[in-house]
Protein backbone atom coordinates (compact mmCIF):
# COMPACT_ATOMS: atom_id res chain seq x y z
CA UNK A 1 0.00 0.00 0.00
CA UNK A 2 1.42 3.63 -0.91
CA UNK A 3 1.55 5.84 2.11
CA UNK A 4 -1.17 8.17 0.42
CA UNK A 5 -3.41 5.37 0.87
CA UNK A 6 -2.61 4.77 4.55
CA UNK A 7 -4.41 6.62 7.22
CA UNK A 8 -2.74 9.97 9.04
CA UNK A 9 -1.54 9.20 11.98
CA UNK A 10 -2.32 11.39 14.91
CA UNK A 11 0.42 13.85 15.17
CA UNK A 12 0.71 14.16 11.61
CA UNK A 13 -0.01 18.10 9.97
CA UNK A 14 -3.11 18.26 8.87
CA UNK A 15 -2.13 19.74 5.92
CA UNK A 16 -1.49 16.84 4.32
CA UNK A 17 -4.84 16.32 4.03
CA UNK A 18 -5.04 18.84 1.00
CA UNK A 19 -2.73 17.00 -1.27
CA UNK A 20 -5.29 13.90 -0.65
CA UNK A 21 -7.19 12.62 -3.48
CA UNK A 22 -11.30 13.19 -2.62
CA UNK A 23 -11.33 15.31 -0.09
CA UNK A 24 -13.23 18.69 -0.65
CA UNK A 25 -10.14 21.05 -1.44
CA UNK A 26 -9.44 18.68 -4.34
CA UNK A 27 -12.71 18.77 -5.24
CA UNK A 28 -13.21 22.35 -5.22
CA UNK A 29 -10.46 23.05 -7.15
CA UNK A 30 -10.89 20.86 -9.87
CA UNK A 31 -14.06 22.56 -9.84
CA UNK A 32 -12.60 26.10 -10.30
CA UNK A 33 -9.97 23.88 -13.24
CA UNK A 34 -13.21 23.10 -15.30
CA UNK A 35 -14.50 27.09 -14.51
CA UNK A 36 -11.72 28.89 -15.58
CA UNK A 37 -11.94 26.36 -19.22
CA UNK A 38 -15.26 27.92 -19.30
CA UNK A 39 -13.88 31.35 -19.43
CA UNK A 40 -13.36 33.19 -22.75
CA UNK A 41 -9.96 32.09 -24.36
CA UNK A 42 -9.69 36.22 -25.22
CA UNK A 43 -9.61 37.08 -21.06
CA UNK A 44 -7.15 34.74 -20.80
CA UNK A 45 -5.06 35.82 -22.87
CA UNK A 46 -5.84 39.81 -23.17
CA UNK A 47 -4.84 39.00 -19.03
CA UNK A 48 -1.22 37.93 -19.50
CA UNK A 49 -0.54 40.16 -22.13
CA UNK A 50 -1.67 43.61 -20.93
CA UNK A 51 -0.84 42.80 -17.22
CA UNK A 52 2.52 41.63 -18.04
CA UNK A 53 2.94 44.12 -20.36
CA UNK A 54 5.57 47.36 -19.84
CA UNK A 55 2.70 49.52 -20.72
CA UNK A 56 0.57 48.23 -18.37
CA UNK A 57 3.26 48.45 -15.24
CA UNK A 58 4.48 51.79 -16.15
CA UNK A 59 1.33 53.06 -15.91
CA UNK A 60 0.28 51.31 -12.83
CA UNK A 61 3.22 52.47 -11.48
CA UNK A 62 3.16 56.25 -11.97
CA UNK A 63 -0.36 56.05 -10.71
CA UNK A 64 0.47 54.84 -7.67
CA UNK A 65 3.22 57.15 -7.53
CA UNK A 66 1.18 59.98 -8.37
CA UNK A 67 -1.25 59.00 -5.98
CA UNK A 68 0.93 58.73 -2.96
CA UNK A 69 2.93 61.84 -3.75
CA UNK A 70 -0.45 63.87 -3.99
CA UNK A 71 -1.67 62.04 -0.59
CA UNK A 72 1.74 63.69 1.02
CA UNK A 73 1.57 66.94 -0.62
CA UNK A 74 -2.37 67.91 -0.04
CA UNK A 75 -2.43 66.73 3.69
CA UNK A 76 1.26 69.24 3.86
CA UNK A 77 -0.96 71.94 1.74
CA UNK A 78 -4.05 71.72 3.72
CA UNK A 79 -1.96 71.20 7.28
CA UNK A 80 -3.56 71.73 11.00
CA UNK A 81 -6.69 72.72 8.98
CA UNK A 82 -7.70 69.64 7.47
CA UNK A 83 -9.26 68.87 10.80
CA UNK A 84 -11.23 71.49 10.27
CA UNK A 85 -11.91 72.54 7.03
CA UNK A 86 -13.97 70.23 4.21
CA UNK A 87 -11.54 69.75 1.95
CA UNK A 88 -12.36 66.65 0.93
CA UNK A 89 -13.60 68.25 -2.50
CA UNK A 90 -10.40 69.47 -3.78
CA UNK A 91 -8.08 66.05 -2.34
CA UNK A 92 -11.13 64.00 -4.31
CA UNK A 93 -10.78 65.76 -7.54
CA UNK A 94 -6.94 65.35 -7.76
CA UNK A 95 -6.90 61.54 -6.61
CA UNK A 96 -9.80 61.40 -9.83
CA UNK A 97 -7.57 62.96 -12.74
CA UNK A 98 -5.15 60.34 -11.53
CA UNK A 99 -7.65 57.55 -12.05
CA UNK A 100 -9.17 58.99 -14.80
CA UNK A 101 -6.40 59.22 -16.95
CA UNK A 102 -5.61 55.54 -17.35
CA UNK A 103 -9.18 55.04 -17.43
CA UNK A 104 -9.91 57.46 -20.25
CA UNK A 105 -7.52 57.22 -22.12
CA UNK A 106 -4.46 54.64 -21.50
CA UNK A 107 -7.22 51.55 -21.59
CA UNK A 108 -8.99 52.82 -24.45
CA UNK A 109 -6.26 53.50 -26.29
CA UNK A 110 -4.46 50.07 -25.49
CA UNK A 111 -7.70 47.96 -26.29
CA UNK A 112 -7.83 49.55 -30.32
CA UNK A 113 -3.77 49.57 -30.15
CA UNK A 114 -4.58 45.68 -29.29
CA UNK A 115 -6.97 44.82 -31.73
CA UNK A 116 -5.57 46.59 -34.59
CA UNK A 117 -2.12 44.80 -34.46
CA UNK A 118 -3.57 41.32 -34.66
CA UNK A 119 -5.18 42.46 -37.29
CA UNK A 120 -2.51 44.03 -38.72
CA UNK A 121 0.17 40.87 -37.87
CA UNK A 122 -2.81 38.18 -39.69
CA UNK A 123 -3.05 36.83 -35.80
CA UNK A 124 -6.33 37.41 -35.54
CA UNK A 125 -7.32 35.26 -38.45
CA UNK A 126 -5.89 32.36 -36.27
CA UNK A 127 -8.05 32.93 -33.60
CA UNK A 128 -11.16 33.51 -35.87
CA UNK A 129 -10.70 29.99 -37.38
CA UNK A 130 -11.25 28.66 -34.34
CA UNK A 131 -14.85 28.19 -32.32
CA UNK A 132 -14.38 31.60 -31.36
CA UNK A 133 -17.07 34.15 -33.46
CA UNK A 134 -16.30 37.61 -33.53
CA UNK A 135 -18.86 38.30 -30.59
CA UNK A 136 -16.91 36.21 -28.48
CA UNK A 137 -13.56 37.59 -29.18
CA UNK A 138 -15.10 41.10 -28.79
CA UNK A 139 -16.64 40.06 -25.39
CA UNK A 140 -13.26 38.74 -24.70
CA UNK A 141 -11.36 41.61 -25.08
CA UNK A 142 -13.74 43.91 -23.35
CA UNK A 143 -13.45 41.41 -20.34
CA UNK A 144 -9.93 42.52 -20.85
CA UNK A 145 -10.41 45.99 -20.17
CA UNK A 146 -13.04 45.32 -17.52
CA UNK A 147 -9.89 43.53 -15.37
CA UNK A 148 -7.46 46.36 -16.23
CA UNK A 149 -9.96 48.08 -14.60
CA UNK A 150 -10.75 46.30 -11.74
CA UNK A 151 -6.87 46.60 -10.89
CA UNK A 152 -6.34 50.36 -11.42
CA UNK A 153 -9.41 50.85 -9.41
CA UNK A 154 -8.27 48.53 -6.40
CA UNK A 155 -4.73 50.38 -6.19
CA UNK A 156 -6.75 53.94 -5.70
CA UNK A 157 -10.00 53.04 -4.34
CA UNK A 158 -8.81 53.96 -0.62
CA UNK A 159 -7.24 57.32 -1.33
CA UNK A 160 -10.66 58.15 -3.16
CA UNK A 161 -12.64 56.35 0.00
CA UNK A 162 -10.17 58.31 1.93
CA UNK A 163 -11.16 62.10 0.94
CA UNK A 164 -15.12 60.65 2.78
CA UNK A 165 -13.16 61.09 5.69
CA UNK A 166 -12.20 65.40 5.13
CA UNK A 167 -15.76 66.18 4.48
CA UNK A 168 -17.07 68.17 2.40
CA UNK A 169 -18.14 65.22 -0.48
CA UNK A 170 -20.83 62.91 -0.28
CA UNK A 171 -19.90 58.97 -0.06
CA UNK A 172 -22.43 58.47 -2.64
CA UNK A 173 -21.27 61.01 -4.39
CA UNK A 174 -17.90 59.82 -4.75
CA UNK A 175 -19.80 55.91 -6.06
CA UNK A 176 -21.54 57.50 -8.73
CA UNK A 177 -18.33 59.42 -9.91
CA UNK A 178 -16.56 56.09 -10.39
CA UNK A 179 -19.22 54.23 -11.90
CA UNK A 180 -20.03 56.97 -14.45
CA UNK A 181 -16.14 56.88 -15.68
CA UNK A 182 -16.06 53.38 -15.29
CA UNK A 183 -19.14 53.50 -18.04
CA UNK A 184 -17.32 55.59 -19.80
CA UNK A 185 -14.48 53.70 -20.23
CA UNK A 186 -15.86 50.95 -21.04
CA UNK A 187 -17.39 52.70 -23.96
CA UNK A 188 -14.55 54.61 -25.34
CA UNK A 189 -12.86 51.44 -25.41
CA UNK A 190 -15.66 49.70 -27.77
CA UNK A 191 -15.04 52.78 -29.52
CA UNK A 192 -11.74 52.28 -29.73
CA UNK A 193 -12.18 48.23 -30.77
CA UNK A 194 -14.48 49.89 -33.68
CA UNK A 195 -11.81 52.17 -34.86
CA UNK A 196 -9.18 48.95 -35.04
CA UNK A 197 -12.20 46.86 -36.89
CA UNK A 198 -12.75 49.82 -39.31
CA UNK A 199 -9.16 49.82 -39.95
CA UNK A 200 -8.02 48.39 -43.14
CA UNK A 201 -5.11 45.44 -42.13
CA UNK A 202 -2.83 45.62 -44.97
CA UNK A 203 -1.40 48.54 -43.22
CA UNK A 204 -0.62 50.45 -40.06
CA UNK A 205 -3.75 52.38 -39.18
CA UNK A 206 -1.74 55.89 -38.33
CA UNK A 207 -4.81 57.74 -39.28
CA UNK A 208 -7.05 56.35 -36.83
CA UNK A 209 -4.95 55.79 -33.94
CA UNK A 210 -4.66 59.95 -34.21
CA UNK A 211 -7.82 60.41 -34.45
CA UNK A 212 -8.67 58.44 -31.37
CA UNK A 213 -5.91 59.84 -29.20
CA UNK A 214 -7.09 63.19 -30.21
CA UNK A 215 -10.83 62.12 -29.22
CA UNK A 216 -9.66 60.32 -26.30
CA UNK A 217 -7.64 63.43 -24.76
CA UNK A 218 -10.79 66.09 -25.63
CA UNK A 219 -13.19 63.17 -23.87
CA UNK A 220 -10.83 63.29 -20.70
CA UNK A 221 -11.14 66.93 -20.41
CA UNK A 222 -15.10 67.45 -21.00
CA UNK A 223 -14.89 64.54 -18.31
CA UNK A 224 -13.25 66.47 -15.45
CA UNK A 225 -14.89 69.68 -16.62
CA UNK A 226 -17.64 67.99 -15.89
CA UNK A 227 -17.20 66.15 -12.96
CA UNK A 228 -15.92 68.92 -10.86
CA UNK A 229 -19.13 70.70 -11.86
CA UNK A 230 -21.30 67.44 -10.54
CA UNK A 231 -19.52 67.43 -7.57
CA UNK A 232 -20.25 71.10 -6.62
CA UNK A 233 -23.64 70.26 -6.72
CA UNK A 234 -25.63 67.74 -4.78
CA UNK A 235 -28.49 66.90 -7.02
CA UNK A 236 -29.38 63.24 -5.76
CA UNK A 237 -32.34 64.46 -4.28
CA UNK A 238 -33.47 65.87 -7.13
CA UNK A 239 -36.02 63.40 -9.11
CA UNK A 240 -35.14 65.23 -12.22
CA UNK A 241 -31.53 63.57 -11.99
CA UNK A 242 -32.69 60.24 -11.71
CA UNK A 243 -34.90 61.04 -14.76
CA UNK A 244 -32.00 61.98 -16.58
CA UNK A 245 -29.65 59.49 -15.69
CA UNK A 246 -32.29 56.62 -16.78
CA UNK A 247 -32.59 58.67 -20.12
CA UNK A 248 -28.41 58.83 -20.30
CA UNK A 249 -28.30 55.01 -19.72
CA UNK A 250 -30.94 54.27 -22.19
CA UNK A 251 -28.71 56.20 -24.65
CA UNK A 252 -26.00 54.31 -23.66
CA UNK A 253 -27.22 51.08 -24.15
CA UNK A 254 -28.33 51.72 -27.30
CA UNK A 255 -25.19 53.52 -28.34
CA UNK A 256 -22.97 50.62 -26.73
CA UNK A 257 -24.95 48.06 -28.39
CA UNK A 258 -25.05 49.71 -31.90
CA UNK A 259 -20.80 50.11 -32.19
CA UNK A 260 -20.40 46.57 -30.96
CA UNK A 261 -22.20 45.15 -33.55
CA UNK A 262 -20.84 47.74 -36.23
CA UNK A 263 -17.78 46.18 -35.27
CA UNK A 264 -18.55 43.46 -34.93
CA UNK A 265 -20.04 43.25 -38.62
CA UNK A 266 -16.62 44.52 -39.76
CA UNK A 267 -14.92 41.55 -38.00
CA UNK A 268 -17.55 38.73 -39.47
CA UNK A 269 -16.82 36.97 -43.10
CA UNK A 270 -18.58 37.93 -45.62
CA UNK A 271 -20.96 34.29 -46.47
CA UNK A 272 -22.04 34.87 -42.44
CA UNK A 273 -25.66 37.39 -41.52
CA UNK A 274 -23.68 40.73 -40.65
CA UNK A 275 -26.53 42.97 -41.19
CA UNK A 276 -30.08 41.34 -38.79
CA UNK A 277 -28.69 42.03 -35.75
CA UNK A 278 -27.53 46.00 -36.23
CA UNK A 279 -30.82 46.89 -37.74
CA UNK A 280 -32.74 44.96 -35.12
CA UNK A 281 -30.54 47.43 -32.50
CA UNK A 282 -30.92 50.52 -34.82
CA UNK A 283 -34.93 49.80 -35.01
CA UNK A 284 -34.72 49.37 -30.75
CA UNK A 285 -32.83 52.97 -30.50
CA UNK A 286 -35.37 54.55 -32.72
CA UNK A 287 -38.10 53.47 -30.76
CA UNK A 288 -36.40 54.03 -27.66
CA UNK A 289 -35.64 57.39 -29.33
CA UNK A 290 -39.57 58.26 -30.01
CA UNK A 291 -40.78 57.09 -26.77
CA UNK A 292 -38.30 59.57 -24.80
CA UNK A 293 -38.94 62.67 -26.74
CA UNK A 294 -43.10 61.60 -26.50
CA UNK A 295 -42.49 61.09 -22.56
CA UNK A 296 -40.24 64.89 -23.29
CA UNK A 297 -43.60 66.64 -24.80
CA UNK A 298 -45.84 65.18 -22.07
CA UNK A 299 -43.21 66.92 -19.40
CA UNK A 300 -42.71 70.36 -21.20
CA UNK A 301 -45.42 70.79 -24.00
CA UNK A 302 -42.92 72.33 -26.38
CA UNK A 303 -43.35 71.78 -29.72
CA UNK A 304 -39.97 72.59 -30.13
CA UNK A 305 -38.97 69.07 -29.52
CA UNK A 306 -40.92 67.73 -31.93
CA UNK A 307 -38.77 69.29 -34.19
CA UNK A 308 -35.78 68.11 -32.53
CA UNK A 309 -37.14 64.56 -33.16
CA UNK A 310 -37.89 65.34 -36.23
CA UNK A 311 -34.03 66.82 -37.42
CA UNK A 312 -32.20 64.04 -35.42
CA UNK A 313 -33.49 61.25 -37.08
CA UNK A 314 -33.34 62.73 -40.67
CA UNK A 315 -29.51 63.17 -39.39
CA UNK A 316 -28.98 59.79 -37.74
CA UNK A 317 -31.05 57.88 -40.68
CA UNK A 318 -28.93 59.28 -43.44
CA UNK A 319 -25.32 58.14 -42.07
CA UNK A 320 -26.79 54.75 -41.13
CA UNK A 321 -28.57 54.81 -44.66
CA UNK A 322 -24.60 55.66 -46.37
CA UNK A 323 -23.57 52.20 -44.96
CA UNK A 324 -27.04 50.08 -45.37
CA UNK A 325 -27.97 50.96 -48.95
CA UNK A 326 -24.05 50.19 -50.43
CA UNK A 327 -24.03 46.06 -48.74
CA UNK A 328 -23.74 43.58 -51.44
CA UNK A 329 -27.16 41.40 -52.91
CA UNK A 330 -25.21 38.65 -52.90
CA UNK A 331 -25.95 36.21 -50.04
CA UNK A 332 -24.08 33.11 -49.07
CA UNK A 333 -25.82 30.26 -48.59
CA UNK A 334 -25.73 30.32 -44.90
CA UNK A 335 -27.61 33.37 -45.08
CA UNK A 336 -29.85 32.11 -47.15
CA UNK A 337 -30.42 28.73 -44.87
CA UNK A 338 -32.01 31.22 -42.65
CA UNK A 339 -34.63 33.28 -44.72
CA UNK A 340 -38.29 32.90 -43.88
CA UNK A 341 -39.75 30.32 -45.85
CA UNK A 342 -43.18 31.96 -46.74
CA UNK A 343 -43.78 34.70 -48.89
CA UNK A 344 -45.98 36.51 -46.25
CA UNK A 345 -42.94 36.21 -43.87
CA UNK A 346 -40.34 37.29 -46.82
CA UNK A 347 -42.76 40.47 -47.55
CA UNK A 348 -43.19 41.25 -43.61
CA UNK A 349 -38.93 40.78 -42.67
CA UNK A 350 -37.18 41.46 -45.63
CA UNK A 351 -36.36 44.96 -44.21
CA UNK A 352 -34.09 43.13 -41.58
CA UNK A 353 -32.67 40.97 -44.36
CA UNK A 354 -29.16 41.80 -45.41
CA UNK A 355 -28.83 43.49 -48.90
CA UNK A 356 -29.07 47.33 -50.32
CA UNK A 357 -32.98 47.29 -51.36
CA UNK A 358 -33.52 45.87 -48.22
CA UNK A 359 -31.77 48.05 -46.18
CA UNK A 360 -33.59 51.13 -48.04
CA UNK A 361 -37.13 49.97 -47.02
CA UNK A 362 -35.72 49.44 -43.29
CA UNK A 363 -34.53 52.70 -43.47
CA UNK A 364 -37.60 54.58 -44.85
CA UNK A 365 -39.90 52.64 -42.33
CA UNK A 366 -37.86 53.54 -39.63
CA UNK A 367 -38.58 56.89 -41.01
CA UNK A 368 -42.47 56.82 -41.48
CA UNK A 369 -43.01 55.26 -38.04
CA UNK A 370 -41.03 58.67 -36.92
CA UNK A 371 -42.93 60.65 -39.14
CA UNK A 372 -45.95 59.25 -37.60
CA UNK A 373 -45.43 59.59 -34.15
CA UNK A 374 -44.34 63.09 -34.72
CA UNK A 375 -47.78 63.74 -36.41
CA UNK A 376 -49.38 62.38 -33.30
CA UNK A 377 -47.71 64.56 -30.82
CA UNK A 378 -48.76 67.50 -32.08
CA UNK A 379 -52.71 66.57 -32.08
CA UNK A 380 -54.90 67.30 -29.20
CA UNK A 381 -55.28 64.34 -28.11
CA UNK A 382 -51.70 64.21 -27.03
CA UNK A 383 -52.21 67.64 -25.12
CA UNK A 384 -55.60 65.67 -24.03
CA UNK A 385 -52.84 62.98 -22.25
CA UNK A 386 -50.94 65.68 -20.94
CA UNK A 387 -53.35 67.44 -19.19
CA UNK A 388 -54.29 64.08 -17.79
CA UNK A 389 -51.19 63.24 -16.47
CA UNK A 390 -50.67 67.02 -14.70
CA UNK A 391 -47.45 67.46 -16.54
CA UNK A 392 -49.11 71.21 -18.04
CA UNK A 393 -49.49 72.02 -14.53
CA UNK A 394 -46.00 71.57 -14.12
CA UNK A 395 -44.48 73.27 -17.08
CA UNK A 396 -46.59 75.93 -19.22
CA UNK A 397 -44.12 76.94 -22.16
CA UNK A 398 -45.04 80.41 -24.07
CA UNK A 399 -48.10 80.57 -26.68
CA UNK A 400 -45.65 80.65 -29.48
CA UNK A 401 -43.96 76.97 -28.29
CA UNK A 402 -46.82 75.39 -27.45
CA UNK A 403 -48.21 71.94 -29.27
CA UNK A 404 -51.15 73.27 -31.30
CA UNK A 405 -53.31 71.81 -33.74
CA UNK A 406 -51.23 72.94 -36.93
CA UNK A 407 -49.74 71.26 -40.68
CA UNK A 408 -46.02 72.40 -40.01
CA UNK A 409 -44.86 68.82 -38.08
CA UNK A 410 -46.40 67.18 -40.63
CA UNK A 411 -44.93 69.05 -43.27
CA UNK A 412 -41.84 68.79 -42.38
CA UNK A 413 -42.61 64.92 -41.48
CA UNK A 414 -43.21 64.82 -45.19
CA UNK A 415 -40.07 66.59 -46.33
CA UNK A 416 -37.79 64.82 -44.16
CA UNK A 417 -39.28 61.20 -45.61
CA UNK A 418 -38.73 62.76 -48.87
CA UNK A 419 -34.98 63.42 -48.18
CA UNK A 420 -34.47 60.14 -47.46
CA UNK A 421 -36.05 58.04 -50.11
CA UNK A 422 -34.51 60.44 -53.11
CA UNK A 423 -30.88 60.92 -51.46
CA UNK A 424 -30.30 57.31 -50.19
CA UNK A 425 -32.24 55.81 -53.38
CA UNK A 426 -30.26 57.82 -55.77
CA UNK A 427 -27.16 57.03 -53.96
CA UNK A 428 -28.02 53.43 -53.99
CA UNK A 429 -28.53 53.37 -57.56
CA UNK A 430 -25.19 54.98 -58.13
CA UNK A 431 -23.24 52.57 -56.17
CA UNK A 432 -25.20 49.69 -57.64
CA UNK A 433 -24.10 50.58 -60.57
CA UNK A 434 -20.36 51.02 -59.58
CA UNK A 435 -20.60 47.16 -58.33
CA UNK A 436 -20.47 46.10 -61.55
CA UNK A 437 -17.08 47.16 -61.76
CA UNK A 438 -15.44 46.83 -58.52
CA UNK A 439 -16.01 45.59 -55.16
CA UNK A 440 -17.53 49.19 -52.63
CA UNK A 441 -15.55 49.60 -49.74
CA UNK A 442 -17.81 51.74 -46.94
CA UNK A 443 -15.27 55.03 -47.14
CA UNK A 444 -16.74 54.59 -51.09
CA UNK A 445 -20.44 54.79 -49.59
CA UNK A 446 -19.94 57.56 -47.60
CA UNK A 447 -18.14 59.61 -50.09
CA UNK A 448 -20.59 58.99 -52.65
CA UNK A 449 -23.79 60.08 -50.47
CA UNK A 450 -21.76 63.16 -48.75
CA UNK A 451 -20.55 64.01 -52.33
CA UNK A 452 -24.89 63.41 -53.45
CA UNK A 453 -25.77 65.18 -50.86
CA UNK A 454 -22.97 68.53 -50.99
CA UNK A 455 -23.86 68.90 -54.80
CA UNK A 456 -27.64 69.05 -54.18
CA UNK A 457 -27.20 71.94 -51.31
CA UNK A 458 -24.14 73.48 -52.42
CA UNK A 459 -25.30 74.22 -56.29
CA UNK A 460 -28.75 75.67 -55.44
CA UNK A 461 -26.38 77.83 -53.36
CA UNK A 462 -24.28 78.61 -55.07
CA UNK A 463 -26.55 79.89 -58.01
CA UNK A 464 -28.39 82.23 -55.39
CA UNK A 465 -25.55 83.92 -54.57
CA UNK A 466 -24.49 84.06 -58.10
CA UNK A 467 -27.33 86.58 -59.09
CA UNK A 468 -27.78 89.80 -57.77
CA UNK A 469 -31.25 89.76 -57.63
CA UNK A 470 -31.52 86.94 -55.09
CA UNK A 471 -28.19 86.96 -53.35
CA UNK A 472 -29.75 88.68 -50.55
CA UNK A 473 -33.32 87.10 -50.23
CA UNK A 474 -32.48 84.34 -47.99
CA UNK A 475 -34.58 81.15 -48.34
CA UNK A 476 -36.20 80.87 -51.81
CA UNK A 477 -37.82 77.93 -53.96
CA UNK A 478 -34.00 77.38 -55.22
CA UNK A 479 -33.36 75.36 -52.74
CA UNK A 480 -35.61 72.64 -52.67
CA UNK A 481 -32.83 70.09 -53.55
CA UNK A 482 -30.84 71.42 -50.05
CA UNK A 483 -31.70 69.41 -47.68
CA UNK A 484 -29.56 70.88 -45.07
CA UNK A 485 -31.19 74.14 -45.14
CA UNK A 486 -34.48 73.18 -45.64
CA UNK A 487 -34.49 70.80 -42.50
CA UNK A 488 -32.95 73.43 -40.46
CA UNK A 489 -35.61 75.90 -41.41
CA UNK A 490 -38.88 73.44 -40.50
CA UNK A 491 -37.19 71.98 -37.40
CA UNK A 492 -34.30 74.99 -36.03
CA UNK A 493 -36.63 78.09 -37.17
CA UNK A 494 -39.95 76.39 -36.17
CA UNK A 495 -42.05 77.26 -39.34
CA UNK A 496 -41.93 76.21 -42.88
CA UNK A 497 -39.42 78.23 -45.38
CA UNK A 498 -40.85 81.05 -46.78
CA UNK A 499 -42.57 81.33 -50.08
CA UNK A 500 -41.55 77.36 -50.64
CA UNK A 501 -44.19 75.34 -48.33
CA UNK A 502 -46.46 74.44 -51.02
CA UNK A 503 -44.05 74.02 -53.55
CA UNK A 504 -42.03 71.48 -50.96
CA UNK A 505 -44.76 69.35 -49.90
CA UNK A 506 -45.69 68.41 -53.58
CA UNK A 507 -42.62 68.15 -55.26
CA UNK A 508 -40.48 66.01 -53.15
CA UNK A 509 -42.82 63.90 -52.82
CA UNK A 510 -43.37 63.22 -56.74
CA UNK A 511 -39.82 62.94 -57.18
CA UNK A 512 -39.08 60.60 -53.61
CA UNK A 513 -42.24 58.14 -55.48
CA UNK A 514 -40.15 58.16 -58.61
CA UNK A 515 -36.93 57.33 -56.87
CA UNK A 516 -38.31 54.87 -54.99
CA UNK A 517 -40.33 53.01 -57.42
CA UNK A 518 -36.67 53.02 -59.90
CA UNK A 519 -35.57 51.10 -56.84
CA UNK A 520 -38.78 48.55 -56.91
CA UNK A 521 -36.85 45.75 -58.78
CA UNK A 522 -33.70 45.86 -56.19
CA UNK A 523 -36.52 45.04 -54.31
CA UNK A 524 -38.19 42.42 -55.83
CA UNK A 525 -34.81 40.68 -57.01
CA UNK A 526 -33.93 40.17 -53.39
CA UNK A 527 -37.65 39.54 -52.57
CA UNK A 528 -37.22 36.17 -55.09
CA UNK A 529 -34.36 35.19 -53.16
CA UNK A 530 -35.06 31.50 -52.03
CA UNK A 531 -34.35 29.96 -48.93
CA UNK A 532 -31.50 27.47 -49.35
CA UNK A 533 -31.05 24.12 -48.08
CA UNK A 534 -29.72 22.89 -44.98
CA UNK A 535 -26.64 20.30 -46.61
CA UNK A 536 -26.97 16.69 -45.20
CA UNK A 537 -23.15 16.75 -43.84
CA UNK A 538 -23.92 20.31 -41.76
CA UNK A 539 -27.07 18.61 -40.56
CA UNK A 540 -25.19 15.67 -39.04
CA UNK A 541 -22.61 17.82 -37.50
CA UNK A 542 -25.45 19.76 -35.22
CA UNK A 543 -26.89 16.39 -34.37
CA UNK A 544 -23.75 14.59 -33.14
CA UNK A 545 -23.07 18.30 -31.45
CA UNK A 546 -26.65 18.25 -30.02
CA UNK A 547 -25.98 14.12 -28.84
CA UNK A 548 -22.59 14.98 -27.40
CA UNK A 549 -23.63 18.20 -25.03
CA UNK A 550 -27.11 15.69 -23.90
CA UNK A 551 -24.49 13.25 -23.02
CA UNK A 552 -22.33 15.24 -20.94
CA UNK A 553 -20.02 14.35 -17.87
CA UNK A 554 -18.68 17.44 -16.39
CA UNK A 555 -19.56 18.30 -13.28
CA UNK A 556 -22.09 21.15 -12.56
CA UNK A 557 -21.50 22.02 -9.10
CA UNK A 558 -18.10 21.40 -6.87
CA UNK A 559 -20.20 18.60 -4.85
CA UNK A 560 -20.51 16.60 -8.07
CA UNK A 561 -18.22 13.78 -8.64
Amino acid sequence: MSSLDEPLAAGEPAELADVLPGTKWARFEEWLGHLSDRLNPILVKEARQSLRSRQFAMTFFLMLIAGWVWSILGLALLGPGAYYSAAGQSMFFVYYMILAAPLLIVIPYSAYHSLAIERQDRTYELVSITALDATGILLGKLSGIGLQMMVYLSALFPCLAFTYLLRGLNLFTVLLVVVYTCLLSLFLSQVGLFFAAVAPPQRKPIVQGVVLAALLCFVFFVDISMMSAFMRFDAVDDPEFWEVNLSFAVLYLNAFAILFLCARTQLTTVNQNRSTALRIALAVAQLSAVGWFAAAVLRWGDRHVIYGLIFLSTAAWFLVGMFIVGESPALSPRVRRDLPKSIPGRIMLSWLAPGPASGYLFVLGNMIMMAVMAVVMTTPIFEELRNFSGASSISNPPPSRRIVPSGEALEACIVAVSYIAIYLGVGKLILGAMRRYDEIKPAMRIAVLMLLLGVGAGAPWIIQLSNPATRNLGYTPLQITNAVWTMWEYCAEGSRPPGAGPVLVTMLPIIALCVWALNLPGLARELRQARAPTPPRVMEDEAELAARAAVSTEPSSPWDD
